[in-house]
């Protein structure tokens, strides 16, 4: 599964822009993604800064984050080997693979969700940009 250390991480495909799929997942799964400022990364092959659109919702009781990132901007891919990901699910803590099973579910159902489906965490190459929080 896409379960490592202590997050997992899953991928999006849809042609909704970011603020109306962070809406639809809020409304359907019940929660409060926020947006935050734009994620700025240096791409070091690329000589390049990059800006990610990001939302966060904090379950407090729960104790944990989630973290909805565009894999997409001007210069590149947050991801360089998800490419044909849109948009990528970073859920931090300790969450059942039951519970991570019903999120994609659910978030796979929605309105112009194409796909959601569990990253397998050894693709990737700059795992370093998983661990920026």
């Amino acid at each position: 599964m896409a379960m490592q250390e202590d997050f997992c991480l899953l991928g999006l495909v849809t042609d909704e822009p970011d603020y109306k799929l962070c809406w639809r997942i809020n409304q359907a799964l019940g929660l409060a993604f926020e947006k935050l400022d734009d994620l700025k990364l240096f791409h070091k092959r690329l000589v390049t800064e990059q800006l990610f659109s990001i939302f966060a919702y904090y379950d407090d009781a729960a104790m944990l984050t989630y973290r909805i990132i565009k894999n997409r901007s001007d210069h590149g891919h947050f991801l360089d080997e998800l490419k044909n990901l849109d948009f990528l699910v970073h859920i931090q803590g300790e969450l059942a693979e039951e519970k991570i099973q019903e999120f994609i579910k659910r978030t796979a159902t929605l309105t112009g969700v194409r796909m959601c489906v569990p990253v397998d965490l050894k693709r990737i190459r700059d795992r370093e940009r998983l661990m920026l929080w």
